[in-house]
């Protein structure tokens, strides 16, 4: 296999890694019908994507990332999962972009006149960069791109407030990161079996050795990665201390531990429990837009959607021209 066949490969597997398409569009359930609205890709609530934005982000996207070491990726005629791969993840940006504006509605969040008046100038600047080609592939004006910018920018400005609304402080308890052995097993007559050894005083090492289901033996882990049944057990444990059986929904669990708090790794879990609790308030802002509004998607819209694989079809800017005018950071 070729140097580029191998590199197509390994991005159609990243993108299918961070922009998993599936019944679900930036996780509002999309039903799926043979049009979304004349020129709409999908429609979510009462904001629609036309055709035209779409080829912008197509376009985007294709020549951000369809090269690798200078080497164009769309040229060998082997290319379909490349194509799908991209047309996911750009279908999986727009729709975020669309529930954040919709939050940004529902909560009385505009631009102000000086942030508009910056994407009109960089949507002067990204028109007047297009090829005559890159034009008439996606078929948007200057007022389309401004239109374009205005939704991106009022969408980051949603996404970086409500980042910047959570709070950051983060209890040594709450991070804690604890080393220990585990025994794992569905089977309850072994579980039994592993009780009664390790209350006769044979060795938890020993014994997870022979029966244990779990992928390791030793763990370093914190808070939310086991069953609650497992936390609310193990953050009492104090070093050295073996668990009984902990029943839970998978299985049965038996822990040792090693050191209830490894400070070092409980230090850089901060952050983990920072970045989670962003995360989950982004999922609660779409959980609630899930319950308000109906979606629509047209498949055969999408399909229709090509990828412009031909060098005249060049432009790459967009993001980068919004983000020299606006900012939210």
């Amino acid at each position: 296999m070729n140097k580029k066949k191998v590199v197509a490969l390994l991005l159609v597997t990243l993108l299918s890694i961070l922009f998993v398409p599936g019944c679900a569009i930036g996780d509002l359930h999309i039903y799926a019908s043979s049009t979304s609205g004349i020129g709409n890709v999908f429609k979510i609530g009462p904001l629609s994507c036309s055709k035209k934005e779409f080829r912008v982000y197509l376009t985007n996207y294709k020549n951000l990332y369809g090269t690798f070491d200078d080497t164009s990726l769309w040229n060998e005629g082997e290319d379909e999962e490349l194509e799908a791969g991209i047309k996911s993840a750009v279908l999986d940006h727009l729709t975020r972009i669309y529930s954040l504006d919709l939050y940004a509605r529902d909560n009385d969040i505009e631009l102000t006149k000086s942030e508009e008046e910056n994407c009109a100038k960089a949507a002067e600047e990204y028109y007047d960069s297009l090829t005559d080609a890159d034009k008439s592939y996606m078929g948007a004006s200057e007022s389309d791109i401004k239109k374009m910018y205005m939704r991106y920018a009022l969408a980051e400005k949603v996404y970086y407030g409500l980042m910047n609304s959570v709070d950051e402080e983060v209890s040594e308890d709450e991070a804690r990161m604890m080393e220990a052995e585990v025994i794992f097993t569905p089977n309850k007559a072994d579980a039994d079996a592993i009780d009664s050894q390790l209350k006769a005083g044979t060795s938890f090492t020993a014994l997870a050795q022979q029966y244990s289901k779990a992928d390791s033996i030793s763990v370093v882990f914190g808070r939310n990665e086991y069953p609650k049944e497992v936390d609310a057990v193990v953050f009492n444990m104090e070093n050295g201390k073996n668990t009984g059986m902990i029943t839970t929904d998978d299985g049965y669990y038996f822990f040792h531990c090693i050191n209830k708090y490894n400070k070092e790794l409980s230090e850089q879990n901060k952050a983990n429990v920072i970045a989670e609790r962003k995360n989950q308030l982004i999922q609660d802002m779409i959980k609630e837009q899930e319950e308000k509004y109906y979606s629509h998607f047209s498949e055969s819209t999408l399909k229709n959607l090509v990828v412009n694989k031909t060098d005249e079809v060049k432009s790459d800017s967009f993001f980068q021209v919004l983000n020299k005018y606006v900012s939210f950071k």
